[in-house]
């Protein structure tokens, strides 16, 4: 037997009341008058204890009855087992989340992980609601709702946990932000059967070791639902870690030598027991091959280490870092960045040397970098043209009227791919322009300019202009346009304006061609028409579009985990590139195929094409190299509602609670104990009232 509330069983002391009353010292109480006492001998009146209770059967029939009340008033209940019905249940709909990223490969974080998951899964009753979730760059569903929903509930956890046991970390980013905005959306994307299922109970259990390179970006303009629970369930691991990290460009020319080297930055995190490392080149079967370089990091702290480039050896190399306790990312691996030869076609009439002109300053806006090389090649309007693939030939600058000619090759230059940059110079017949978009000849008037004009009006979500959307950039205010020619947009078909004068007409018009894209330009950037060669934004604008090759950049030398990788085009050829992964496998691509995702892990792959086979490399996110915790706070600020972990128990304790007052409500029994006592108590008091009345002693007295 059990008690709902036992605090009132202490009404059993009250037993002790009757029992006392007939225990305690009595004095005579009874007087006699006499007319003298000269006859009788004085004593000390005799006090006696009761040492017997008189009546036993009335004192016994009292505390039966007090203890009747008592136990009537703690709620007495007789436990059962819980019978509860799935329906009767209220169900939870929960989202297990689990961090696959590269820093969960740390000491024991990932067995930890893995049995923090197994908890929650068990945690779940069968009447919940349950899907699990990987994330790391991306996330992804191992068991969806629906998939769920068609178990049956005694088996649902035991498929999880075989999902997770099978769970193994990658080498991916830490995309935490955009994973909890997954799990919110398959939350609420499924539909509640009624009404009642609509106030279920939602949480989402994030196991992860919530580092601070965990990118939570996505978050900033998302609003997190009221009803939907954030439980964290963090792993931690108190060794310390340091990382090897490229710098923005791998390699750089001694000033005395001019031999290259190459610069790499070891980092240090906060909190860490150790400060002293080396870097050290290995080869490809993981061996040293050269002298360490001792560097001394403090804690919280980076170091830039240069070292020298081998002789006699083409490519950087490998590097590792040594005396950290975590290897994951000790590792940097670079491929031999070939520099890239492009050419610019500039087709015009401009001399070199006259800054008047739209050639002397195209000549200065591309710079050589490590990675690209720039050529300009002009060529006469009249001139026929020669016209190379768009790989090597990325942007083509018309800056006059030619020849029909050659408007028929441009234009099939751009079907191809490639860029045509369209400067409008003059007013007059655009019959270079029309053959370019395949309709009739139109006439092209001045545009009405009383002073200057500005832009008015830019898609910062191009391309062309996306480099300069941040608010520190995108101000045109500086870059006043002299002169411009009308554009009407009427003749152009499936055009799209990019950027409009303040009064309103177009200023940089894109229409598609083929695979490629005619670009036109309604002011030129020279002195006469515009500010716009004299501004910074000139130079970005150019390089953007010397970028838009095929709708895809050139292809890279290194890269990060799971990032695409540009597909060097082979002309004439209907087979597929194949590709070598660091693990030793292949694989192969299928004809056309632009992109190589198959990134999945840091190493050098090898794409055999049959110019030769060129290499690139993959190496870890940086960012999960900060391994120091994250401060849950930052969490909250996104708007995230976090679960107290107190709540658990408390949810536990009133159920139980709950259950016990249904079993008391239901059985009553302080109703019987009661009536019980009530029926003492009146054989109490008939008994009671039976009993002769005590007589007093001046009675006694008298009656003798």
């Amino acid at each position: 037997m059990s008690f709902l509330t036992p605090l009132y069983a202490l009404g059993l002391l009250a037993i002790a009341g009757p029992i006392l009353f007939h225990l305690i010292q009595r004095k005579p109480r009874g007087e006699v008058p006499f007319s003298s006492l000269m006859f009788l001998t004085p004593t000390p009146p005799r006090l006696t204890r009761r040492s017997r209770l008189d009546n036993l059967l009335l004192l016994l029939l009292r505390a039966a009855a007090l203890t009747l009340l008592a136990f009537a008033f703690a709620r007495p209940f007789w436990r059962q087992a819980a019978n509860l019905e799935f329906g009767n249940v209220e169900r939870r709909r929960v989202a297990v989340v689990i961090d696959t990223s590269a820093s969960m490969r740390r000491g024991d974080l990932w067995p930890k992980a893995k049995q923090l998951a197994e908890e929650a899964i068990a945690a779940c009753r069968p009447a919940d609601e349950l899907a699990l979730f990987a994330f790391d760059g991306s996330s992804r569903p191992l068991l969806s709702f629906p998939e769920s929903a068609t178990l049956d509930p005694s088996r649902r956890q035991a498929v999880a946990r075989a999902m997770v046991e099978r769970l193994e970390p990658t080498w991916g980013g830490t995309q935490l932000g955009q994973a909890l905005i997954d799990a919110v959306a398959a939350i609420e994307d499924v539909t509640d059967q009624s009404e009642k299922a609509g106030r279920m109970p939602r949480r989402i259990v994030l196991i992860s070791d919530l580092q601070q390179g965990s990118r939570l970006e996505a978050l900033g303009g998302f609003e997190w639902p009221s009803d939907v629970e954030l439980d964290l369930k963090t792993v931690a691991d108190r060794g310390s870690n340091a990382s090897l990290h490229a710098l923005a460009e791998l390699t750089e020319t001694e000033p005395s030598t001019g031999a290259t080297g190459r610069r790499v930055g070891v980092s240090n995190e906060p909190g860490s027991t150790r400060e002293k490392f080396q870097v050290v080149r290995v080869d490809g079967n993981g061996v040293e091959t050269g002298q360490p370089i001792d560097v001394y990091v403090p804690p919280g702290e980076s170091r830039v280490v240069r070292l020298p480039k081998p002789q006699g050896k083409a490519a950087p190399g490998t590097l590792r870092l040594k005396g950290d306790a975590h290897p994951f990312d000790n590792t940097l691996y670079a491929a031999d960045e070939r520099r890239e030869e492009s050419t610019v076609l500039s087709i015009g009439k401009d001399d070199p040397d006259d800054s008047a002109g739209l050639l002397y300053y195209l000549e200065r806006v591309f710079h050589d970098t490590p990675r690209r090389s720039v050529t300009i090649r002009t060529v006469s309007p009249a001139e026929a043209l020669t016209l190379e693939a768009p790989r090597s030939l990325p942007l083509v600058i018309l800056t006059s009227e030619t020849t029909t000619e050659n408007a028929r090759k441009l234009r099939a230059y751009a079907q191809a791919g490639g860029t045509v940059l369209d400067v409008v110079t003059t007013a007059g017949k655009a019959e270079t322009l029309a053959a370019l978009l395949d309709v009739a000849p139109w006439k092209i008037e001045e545009g009405a300019v009383n002073r200057d004009v500005m832009l008015g009006e830019i898609a910062f979500d191009h391309p062309l202009f996306s480099a300069l959307a941040a608010a520190q950039y995108n101000d045109f205010t500086k870059i006043h346009f002299w002169k411009y020619r009308h554009l009407d947009t009427d003749k152009v078909k499936d055009s799209r304006v990019l950027a409009r004068f303040e009064n309103g007409d177009p200023a940089i018009v894109e229409q598609g061609v083929g695979k490629g894209s005619l670009i036109v330009l309604a002011s030129g950037w020279n002195p006469s028409d515009s500010q716009l060669a004299r501004s910074s934004k000139f130079v970005l604008l150019m390089a953007a579009l010397l970028e838009r090759r095929e709708g895809r950049p050139a292809t890279q030398a290194n890269h990060l985990v799971h990032d695409p990788v540009s597909l060097p085009v082979i002309e004439g050829t209907a087979k597929g590139l194949v590709v070598r992964t660091p693990g030793g496998g292949t694989v192969a691509t299928t004809p056309g195929t632009p992109l190589f995702s198959e990134t999945d892990r840091p190493g050098l792959y090898t794409i055999e094409t049959p110019a030769g086979a060129r290499e690139f490399a993959v190496n870890l996110d940086p960012m999960e190299s900060k391994t120091a915790p994250l401060n849950v706070e930052t969490l909250e600020q996104f708007g995230c509602r976090l679960a107290n972990h107190s709540n658990a128990a408390v949810d536990r304790d009133q159920f139980r609670q709950l259950h016990n007052a249904e079993l008391e409500g239901r059985q009553k029994l302080w109703r019987w104990l009661i009536l019980t006592a009530i029926g003492i108590l009146i054989v109490e008091t008939w008994l009671a009232g039976r009993q002769p009345a005590p007589r007093s002693a001046r009675a006694e007295v008298l009656a003798t």
